[in-house]
């Protein structure tokens, strides 16, 4: 396996490729498997599996670099890959028997994971989720609905939250298990090929080698390992979708030109567009850098920098792709640019759970001494 330095290096050089995809991938809804194949090629599903498990033992800061890099190109293929690496993460975190098969798994076969949480009843409060298990013999027996699962129908392996009678828990379900189904297709404004689709679930059976963590304490593992991975990686796509709606105009403005003599970047107003743009990207990916440092370095208040890092990097995603549409005009409004891409692809950030408004709650209690959330 890689190191994880040689990952982040790999990505660099495919990242054109990864790009050129992302032009189908939006247009058509379909799936990034030619740029998962890119990825899992590199070694880049293992980036943050330990070495225990054959993994390349990345850190927050290495999956920061990699998501704002990938969901640059497309962001997509970088929203299935965070939440891939989100999973692979959490599956470590809890451990149990299922799970750390499956984490060597995914090193060795390029297998794909992914988080089954959101439900429709509960909204951006995912972590209290509705659907029952009951107990079944030495396991327990599920039936019931997931919404907004990534990569729901084309991954491999799915980490269920439920409740139970002990609390909430988390299971590993395989894409073959029998009982599933899936329903649906994903209509959202961007992420176009996420395929964020409902899961069925009708007496599904989970036998105890498949809890991950302890059992009735998933909400530990959630706020542990879930949010300061997902968070820091949801962030980074967003600085990765600002960074190129960013380099996008500035390219088209450099460019562009009038019969007078005259050129767009002359005009002041468009060269105050542009410092903006840059100043917006680089102190979202500062905060960004900022927190997930100091989660790798174990410091005990770093939730709150992690969720202040995703309202800012999600809110400066949105102002970027927007201010940058306004800077090329006409054609950015439209294909011949990959900024209007870019401006609808930002927008999922700041609503995907915790959703912002949601996370400005957590983030005032945490400072103001009260429970959380």
């Amino acid at each position: 396996m890689p190191s994880p330095d040689e990952i982040l290096e790999a990505i660099d050089g495919s990242l054109a490729a990864i790009a050129a995809n992302a032009v189908a991938v939006d247009a058509e809804g379909k799936f990034p498997d030619d740029n998962l194949d890119i990825l899992a090629d590199i070694g880049a599903f293992g980036l943050v599996a330990s070495p225990s498990h054959g993994g390349a033992g990345g850190s927050l800061t290495h999956l920061a670099k990699a998501c704002e890099a990938v969901g640059g190109a497309c962001a997509s293929t970088g929203m299935v890959f965070l939440m891939h690496s989100v999973t692979v993460a959490t599956l470590q975190g809890g451990g149990g028997p299922a799970a750390e098969a499956a984490v060597k798994d995914i090193v060795e076969t390029r297998a794909l994971a992914t988080l089954a949480f959101s439900e429709r009843g509960t909204g951006a409060h995912f972590y209290a989720p509705e659907l029952k298990a009951t107990r079944n013999g030495d396991g327990v027996e599920v039936s019931g609905r997931k919404s907004f699962v990534t990569s729901g129908g084309q991954a491999d392996y799915y980490l269920i939250l439920v409740q139970s009678d002990e609390g909430a828990d988390t299971y590993l379900m395989g894409k073959n298990d029998q009982g599933v189904s899936w329903d649906g297709t994903w209509e959202g404004l961007g992420m176009a090929g996420n395929s964020s689709i409902a899961l069925g679930l009708d007496k599904v059976q989970f036998g105890a080698d498949r809890l991950v963590g302890a059992s009735g304490k998933a909400g530990d593992l959630i706020f542990g390992t879930v949010a300061p991975w997902f968070l820091v990686g949801l962030s980074s796509v967003s600085v990765g979708i600002a960074q190129a709606a960013a380099s996008a105009a500035g390219e088209h403005i450099k460019a562009r030109s009038y019969d007078s003599g005259g050129s767009l970047a002359e005009v002041q107003y468009i060269q105050h567009l542009v410092c903006d743009l840059d100043m917006t990207t680089r102190k979202a990916r500062l905060l960004v850098h900022n927190a997930a440092g100091l989660g790798d370095a174990g410091d005990p208040g770093a939730l709150v920098p992690i969720m202040q890092a995703k309202v800012t990097a999600t809110e400066a995603a949105q102002e970027v792709t927007g201010s940058a549409m306004t800077a090329t005009g006409g054609q950015g409004y439209t294909p011949y640019l990959p900024i209007e891409r870019h401006f609808r692809d930002a927008r999922a950030g700041a609503v995907m759970a915790p959703t912002n408004a949601v996370l400005r709650s957590w983030i005032g209690k945490a400072l103001l001494g009260l429970p959380v959330p």
